[in-house]
């Protein structure tokens, strides 16, 4: 790949002044970036040294346990809503090479930093083609990649970082192949689209703005457009027919990621979506310290002047994915239940970011290429009234009505947690409108301190150098924020190895290597699904949890984890072993040979 200036966006919305030694400047940019680049390798290993165990029972352990299926190894019965398999497919190798769950979770963690510390190239190579230097556009990819946002992934084993790789080099391919028209460019963006599917079906919007936009290619150069419009749609049947199969085997059953998006669609609510579309928005503002307005009103007026053309090239596809994805996040959250019904109630319920994140880091990267080319009043303008236009009505309006008090997933928020020390712990009553030091000051500080970053971008528009060291230091500092609130999660969320010590030890004393699960009883405060999962990550590899109902069956293994106190089990003769409880459940033994040996050990409750 040449490493010479490529084709840039007509963008006429930038200017910056020569430099009077161009040598001097490019040595001083080569530090920049260089130092930038370490910056990130190094907080981003900060932030995940804390990865020793899982805490999603669902999005992490579904694909670690699709690659153990994979890797052709016994596996537990599993529940899940259903995943797309690129990033378990990608860890199956890992299941060859160690035999406790626990390396695999700290080697799959080390994967994810190498292909976040991969992307920066990419990324970088992409923001070349708004006329940055190679060293300025290395600076612009690892500022992005710093962000509290995309550091804040690195503390968990989910798809995030090999879907944010995959959807940058998408973009790439995208563009590259406006540039020249080929059948290989056009067949490797296919290929390229459909891949960003096969690692996560949130992100099906960009299917979709992919396929159009090769439509519209059809213009350019119809038989290309053709090659490249064949190569995605046979690229989303064969992901979809993949991913389903796979699902299907590890879940036997469909998947059920799509049911919320199409009963919010079936039942809309246009209060819903305009409360859940300011919230993502100011997120999304938030989290790029205002870099994803600059970058937005860039790619809208180059796209804008291609649609004028009748020739609509990269900014296009920049707007039609990221406005996909952005409708797609919203509708997928704009629910009473959501906001209003859950008695689970949710913070990031009203200002998720984690589904548009992968794509709004392009505009982000945009927004920040635009500041170090020199960013012109106009384009400044509009950014930040924008940027107000958001603002203001989620903090006098959204906010007072929002549970700020509610429940935080950082991977989910990741973005405005630089200001999460200003979160209250108590609950208290809606209605109250934020101010500098009441329970909901948080929005009003967040919002302060992004509209300074943007003021700070138009007095110091003259200096290139000026934003990215800045926003490197507001990065590095941001990320070490949402850490701290990463780590509080873990330390309630994360599976304790303890938390199932007692079963671990009847089945290392039993030899047994089938352990039922019981799905009758009422555990509160929890889905079922969620003790199931630890419990069956937790004894592997030496036994099996398998699903059972003991109101209309009666369990073929000896151990059972069952209900406190009174189990349907009694019933067929089981009795409690003595111990400690596993998750609002304890262990019962069935009739047989080891509940005879433990009644004479005085370990069974009589």
């Amino acid at each position: 790949m040449s490493l010479g200036r490529p084709p840039a966006f007509p963008v006429g919305l930038v200017s910056l002044p020569r430099a009077q030694d161009p040598r001097n400047r490019t040595r001083l940019w080569w530090i920049i970036a260089i130092a930038a680049i370490a910056l990130n390798l190094v907080t981003t290993a900060r932030v995940g040294a804390t990865a020793t165990q899982p805490a999603f029972p669902f999005d992490e352990l579904h694909l670690l346990q699709l690659a153990r299926l994979l890797a052709g190894d016994p596996m537990p019965e599993f529940g899940s809503g259903g995943y797309f398999p690129a990033w378990g497919i990608l860890l199956t190798p890992l299941w060859w090479i160690f035999d406790e769950p626990e390396q695999v979770y700290a080697a799959a963690a080390i994967v994810g930093w190498v292909l976040a510390a991969a992307t920066i190239w990419p990324l970088a190579l992409l923001v070349r083609r708004v006329r940055l230097d190679l060293p300025q556009a290395l600076t612009v990819a690892a500022v992005v990649s710093t962000l509290p946002s995309r550091t804040v992934q690195a503390d968990y084993v989910l798809s995030e970082r090999l879907l944010f790789l995959v959807v940058v080099l998408t973009a790439l391919a995208a563009f590259r192949l406006w540039e020249r028209t080929t059948f290989t460019r056009a067949v490797v963006f296919g290929l390229a689209a459909a891949a960003v599917y096969f690692t996560h079906m949130r992100m099906l919007p960009v299917v979709l703005a992919s396929g159009v936009w090769l439509a519209a290619l059809l213009l350019k150069r119809w038989p290309v457009a053709l090659a490249g419009l064949v190569t995605l749609g046979a690229g989303y049947v064969l992901a979809e027919k993949i991913g389903d199969r796979l699902n299907d085997v590890l879940l036997e059953g469909e998947t059920g990621q799509s049911e919320g998006v199409l009963r919010n669609l079936e039942d809309f609510h246009l209060g819903f979506f305009v409360r859940v579309a300011l919230g993502q928005t100011w997120n999304q503002i938030i989290g790029s310290y205002g870099l994803v307005a600059i970058g937005f009103i860039a790619i809208v007026v180059w796209a804008w002047r291609e649609v004028r053309r009748r020739r609509l090239g990269r900014a296009s596809w920049l707007f039609g994915v990221f406005t996909a994805s952005w409708l797609l996040s919203v509708i997928a959250w704009a629910s009473d239940w959501n906001l209003w019904e859950n008695p689970w109630r949710r913070l990031d319920a009203w200002i998720y970011g984690r589904y548009l994140d992968p794509v709004a880091a392009l505009v982000v990267a945009i927004g920040l290429a635009v500041l170090v080319r020199g960013i012109r009043t106009v384009t400044w303008a509009w950014a930040t009234a924008g940027a107000v236009a958001i603002l203001a009505p989620v903090v006098f309006w959204l906010a007072p009505q929002a549970p700020t008090w509610g429940w935080v997933t950082p991977a989910h928020m990741g973005g405005v947690l630089p200001w999460g020390f200003l979160l209250p712990h108590e609950v208290f009553p809606p209605g109250i409108v934020p101010s500098f030091t009441n329970e909901n000051r948080f929005w009003l500080w967040a919002s302060l301190s992004v509209l300074a970053c943007l003021v700070a971008y138009r007095l110091l528009r003259r200096w290139a150098i000026a934003a990215p060291i800045g926003l490197l230091v507001l990065a590095v500092a941001g990320s070490a924020g949402a850490n701290d609130w990463s780590d509080d999660f873990r330390g309630l969320e994360q599976f304790d190895p303890a938390a199932i010590a007692s079963v671990e030890q009847i089945v290392d004393e039993s030899g047994e290597t089938v352990v039922g699960y019981d799905f009758s009883c009422g555990r509160p405060g929890t889905l079922p699904g969620v003790p199931f999962n630890k419990l069956a990550w937790g004894l592997m590899p030496d036994a099996l949890v398998k699903r059972v109902d003991s109101n209309g069956e009666v369990p073929t293994m000896d151990i059972v984890v069952s209900c406190i106190g009174d189990s349907p089990l009694a019933a067929y003769g089981a009795a409690e072993l003595d111990g400690p409880e596993f998750y609002y459940s304890r262990i019962w033994i069935m009739p047989g040979a080891l509940q005879d040996e433990l009644r004479e050990r005085g370990r069974l409750v009589e």
